[in-house]
This record gives structure tokens, C-alpha cells and sequence, in this order.
């Protein structure tokens, strides 16, 4: 599964739980409603800000959108980060990752 099919997924299953419409989502977000849509239909990556904005309309964290995918392909988009950055984003994510499996075997 690619970071598109994986961000829509999960959309899709926190809009559902959360009991939002593509309406509200729009509305709490300031995203437009036509992209909204367009996210949903798999028809658009969306940038890390939007999956920011999206993750704190919804009370989740970012990272419930983009576990599991390639992070420098839904990074690349955001020009504002460097490599560098990208590089200090998956290490932090490896770090979340291996903390979290290692949490799971204690309990």
C-alpha cells in the first residue's frame, strides 16, 4: 500500500470514528471541502501541513496518517525542509517506532 492509499485509509476510518463529515473537517481545518474530497478519492498526497492540520481537527496525532509510509515522499512536497530535516523526521519516527514495539513487550 502506497502513502496515498494509506492517508486516505485512515482518513477515512478517523472521520468515521470521530463522526465528522467532509464538511466539518473543511470547516475546522480551513481546508477547502473540494480538496477535502479529492484527498478522500485518492486523488491527492496531501503535504505535512495538511495532514497536521487535518491530525489537530481531528485530535490525533500526525503520525496516525503516515505510519507505515515513506516519509520522504510525503515530505519531498514541503519546501521548506531541508534533507537534513527529513533525515531528523525518520530517525524520530524509527525512535517512536522501536520505543513503542519495546512497550508492547514489556506488557
Amino acid at each position: 500500500m502506497g502513502v496515498r492509499e494509506y492517508f486516505v485509509e485512515r482518513l477515512k476510518e478517523a472521520l468515521k470514528e470521530k463522526d465528522f463529515t467532509q464538511s466539518e473537517l473543511a470547516r475546522r481545518t480551513g481546508i477547502s471541502i473540494a480538496y477535502i474530497s479529492q484527498l478522500l478519492q485518492g486523488k491527492k498526497t496531501p503535504t505535512i501541513k495538511v495532514v497536521a492540520k487535518i491530525a489537530e481537527a481531528l485530535n490525533l496525532p500526525s503520525s496516525y496518517f503516515i505510519e507505515k509510509t515513506d516519509v520522504k515522499i510525503l515530505f519531498h512536497i514541503d519546501k521548506d525542509l531541508t534533507e537534513e530535516d527529513i533525515r531528523a523526521i525518520e530517525a524520530f519516527i524509527d525512535y517512536l517506532k522501536k520505543r513503542k514495539s519495546g512497550n508492547k513487550e514489556t506488557n
